[in-house]
């Protein structure tokens, strides 16, 4: 399942430096990412759907790295576009093929096992990912309703119950306060 990613901010000049997504002041720059569509297969056709829910269509702020990446995926979408001339395909989004259509989840979960493998990384899946960001912010002593926000879930309880796993360190850390 592929989303349409908007950012908002991006192309947008600091005041203070004047550059486009100042580096020297990336992490004061609010920049949201709104998802308001998915990409689905549906009877062997791809097609753009609503979202579940209401929470997934908030914007959620970004971390200036995640920025800074989006802000390079979408520089190289436009070197393509020029390259690709009339064989282009507008869809507004920023992962795309070298056409601007949009990337199949087979071709997308080939490309991404390609990248692990040579990052020598360990694998995890996309879809395990947002397990992973979810006990990244319990180790983190993320309040739950703000996990909620992130991953964006309707209730906190399939945020702490489904979706976190506490890690052994934490284990042994509230053990030792116990004891």
């Amino acid at each position: 399942m592929a989303r349409t990613v908007k950012g908002d901010g991006w192309n947008k000049p600091c005041p203070a430096h004047g550059e486009v997504f100042c580096a020297h002041c990336r992490d004061n720059h609010d920049i949201d990412l709104t998802v308001d569509k998915q990409l689905q297969w549906v009877r062997g056709k791809l097609l753009h759907r609503a979202t579940k829910t209401e929470e997934s269509d908030t914007p959620l702020p970004l971390p200036a790295i995640c920025v800074t990446a989006l802000q390079h995926r979408h520089q190289q979408t436009e070197g393509r576009q020029g390259e690709s001339r009339e064989a282009w395909h507008d869809t507004g989004m920023i992962f795309t093929t070298r056409f601007g259509l949009p990337v199949e989840s087979r071709n997308f979960n080939r490309s991404y096992d390609s990248r692990i493998a040579r990052a020598d990384v360990p694998k995890i899946t996309v879809h395990y990912a947002p397990r992973t960001c979810g006990s990244l912010l319990v180790d983190l002593d993320v309040h739950p309703r703000i996990a909620m926000a992130v991953l964006r879930h309707a209730d906190s309880s399939i945020t702490m119950e489904i979706y976190s796993q506490v890690s052994s360190k934490a284990t042994r850390e509230a053990l030792r306060k116990l004891g």
